[in-house]
C-alpha cells in the first residue's frame, strides 16, 4: 500500500471518494462548453493589471553547473522587461519561489541563489520563498532560514494580496497537522481582510490528483490541505516538485479552488501514463515560469513564459496558429463559473490526422523498423501517439510503443520519428499510429504495412 493510500485510510477517506471531490466525477458537458466559450471571450477582452508577480519552481541551483543560475537570471531579466514595457502597469510586485530552489541545499548553492536574487531584484519587488524536498539534503530548515532570512511558512501581504506558503516538515513533501491548522487560520484571516480578492497559497508538492503529474508527485498531506483549501474558492494554489511542462492544458485545475502547476527551470518529467520513461529525450531543454496578473475586478491572468525562446508560451494546440497561452479566472469567488475543471474531458475532442497524412517507413531490418509521420491536429493539445505493429499471420503477436508528441518543446516538431524493436524476421506487420489527447482519448489512426527483413 502506498504512503498516500495509507494516509487516506488513517483519515477515513476512501480513495474513490477523494477522487470524486478532487474533480473526476462526471460533470455536465453542456455547462462546461458554455464556461469555456465565456472564458475564451473574456480572455480576448482588454485586461488592465493592477498587480503582478512571477512564480517559479524547481530551479535546482547547482554549484557545479551554471545552467540553472543563468536561467534564474533570465527570469528576472524577462519578467522586468515585460513589466517595464507594459502600456498600463510597469511594476513587478513580487517573485515567488515554490521550492527546490537549490539542488542539495548546500551553503554554496544558497550563496549562488542569494547572489542572483540580490543582484537582480528591485526594491519594489518582494521575494517570497518556501522550501522543497531537495533543500533537506544538506542544511535543511536551518540553512533555508539562515540564507533566505524569512519564515519557513510565510504569510506576506503585498499591496493587499495575501501570499501564504508551507515548507515541508519534517522533510520531503510532508506538512505537519500544526502547519495545516496554521494555514486554515491564515486563510480565515485573509478572507476576512477582503473576501473578494484572490488568495495565493503555495507548497512544493501538488495536491494529489489535480494538475498534470500530480498522480505521481504530490504532497503527502494532500487530503487535509485539499479540505482546507476547498473552503475558499478564491484560493489559487501554486506548486511544483513534478517538473511537469507548464503548457500542458492540465497544469491548471479547478474544482472547489484553483490549483496551478508552476513548471520547471530544470528538466521535464511526465505522468506515468505513456511511453517507457517519464523523463523524455531532451528533458533538460526546460526553463519555464509563470507571470500572474490581477486587475481591479479581481480577474486573474496566468501566463507561462519560456526562457529558452525568450517569449510567452504558445498554446500547444496544432490548429490555432501562434496564439499566446493565457489562463484567465474571471470570478475567483464563484466556483460554479470555473472553466478549467475535469469536465474538459467531455468537451475536448480526440485528435485527428488530416486527409492524406501517412506513415513513412524509413528503415526496416530483421529486428527493427523506423517510422516517421506528421503531427496530428488537435484544438487543445496532441499529447502523444500509440504505435502498434500487429503480425498479420498471428493477431495475438503485437508490438506497442508510445511516444510523446513533444508539445512541450517550442516550436513543436512537425514530424516525429520512432524506432520499434522486436520484429520477427520476414514477418508482415500491420502498422497503426494512433494520436492521443491529454485525457488519453484516442483519435482515428493512420496505417501501413511492412515486412521485416530476413
Amino acid at each position: 500500500m502506498s504512503v498516500f493510500r495509507r494516509l487516506l485510510a488513517v483519515l477515513g477517506v476512501p480513495a474513490a471518494v477523494f477522487m470524486l471531490i478532487t474533480g473526476l466525477a462526471p460533470i455536465n458537458a453542456e455547462k462546461q462548453r458554455s464556461r469555456e466559450a465565456q472564458n475564451e471571450a473574456s480572455v480576448a477582452e482588454a485586461f488592465t493589471p493592477v498587480f503582478r508577480f512571477a512564480v517559479a519552481s524547481d530551479i535546482h541551483i547547482n554549484a557545479d553547473d551554471p545552467t540553472n543560475t543563468e536561467r534564474l537570471q533570465k527570469l528576472f531579466e524577462t519578467a522586468y522587461r515585460y513589466a517595464d514595457g507594459h502600456p498600463a502597469y510597469q511594476l513587478l510586485d513580487a517573485v515567488v519561489l515554490t521550492g527546490d530552489n537549490c539542488d542539495n541545499g548546500s551553503d554554496a548553492e544558497y550563496e549562488i541563489l542569494k547572489s542572483v536574487i540580490n543582484e537582480n531584484i528591485r526594491p519594489e519587488t518582494k521575494l517570497i520563498a518556501i522550501m522543497g524536498n531537495h533543500e533537506f539534503h544538506e542544511t535543511g530548515h536551518e540553512g533555508f532560514v539562515r540564507h533566505m532570512e524569512q519564515d519557513l511558512d510565510p504569510h506576506i501581504v503585498v499591496k493587499g494580496y495575501h501570499f501564504i506558503g508551507l515548507s515541508p516538515s519534517p522533510s520531503d513533501t510532508w506538512q505537519t497537522p500544526k502547519q495545516i491548522n496554521w494555514m486554515s487560520a491564515q486563510l480565515r484571516q485573509a478572507a476576512k481582510d477582503d473576501p473578494n480578492r484572490p488568495i495565493f497559497t503555495m507548497q512544493h508538492g501538488h495536491i494529489w490528483n489535480t494538475v498534470y503529474v500530480s498522480r505521481s508527485w504530490y504532497t503527502q498531506m494532500s487530503v487535509p490541505l485539499h479540505m482546507v483549501y476547498s473552503r475558499y474558492p478564491q484560493v489559487i494554489n501554486f506548486s511544483g516538485h513534478s517538473h511537469g511542462p507548464a503548457n500542458n492544458p492540465l497544469n491548471i485545475w479547478q474544482n472547489a479552488y484553483t490549483q496551478v502547476g508552476v513548471g520547471t527551470l530544470n528538466y521535464f518529467e511526465m505522468e506515468r501514463d505513456i511511453g517507457d520513461s517519464t523523463v523524455p529525450e531532451g528533458a533538460r531543454n526546460a526553463a519555464q515560469y509563470l507571470i500572474v496578473e490581477v486587475d481591479e475586478n479581481n480577474r486573474v491572468r496566468i501566463m507561462p513564459f519560456n526562457i529558452l525562446t525568450d517569449d510567452f508560451m504558445r498554446t500547444p494546440a496544432t490548429t490555432d496558429g501562434d496564439r499566446q497561452l493565457v489562463w484567465q479566472i474571471d470570478n475567483v469567488c464563484d466556483k460554479n463559473s470555473f472553466a478549467y475543471t475535469a469536465a474538459r474531458k467531455h468537451t475536448d475532442g480526440a485528435p485527428w490526422f488530416e486527409e492524406g497524412d501517412a506513415v513513412s517507413v524509413d528503415e526496416v531490418t530483421a529486428g527493427t523498423v523506423t517510422l516517421s509521420f506528421p503531427q496530428a491536429e488537435d484544438d487543445v493539445c496532441v499529447y502523444g501517439y500509440r504505435i502498434t505493429l500487429t503480425n498479420t499471420a498471428d493477431a495475438k503477436q503485437k508490438l506497442v510503443k508510445e511516444i510523446y508528441s513533444q508539445y512541450y518543446f517550442e516550436p513543436m516538431p512537425e514530424r516525429l520519428s520512432v524506432t520499434v524493436e522486436g520484429l520477427s524476421a520476414g514477418a508482415e506487420y500491420e502498422v497503426t499510429v494512433t494520436p492521443l489527447n491529454v485525457w488519453l482519448d484516442a483519435g482515428e489512426p493512420i496505417s501501413c504495412r511492412i515486412t521485416a527483413a530476413l
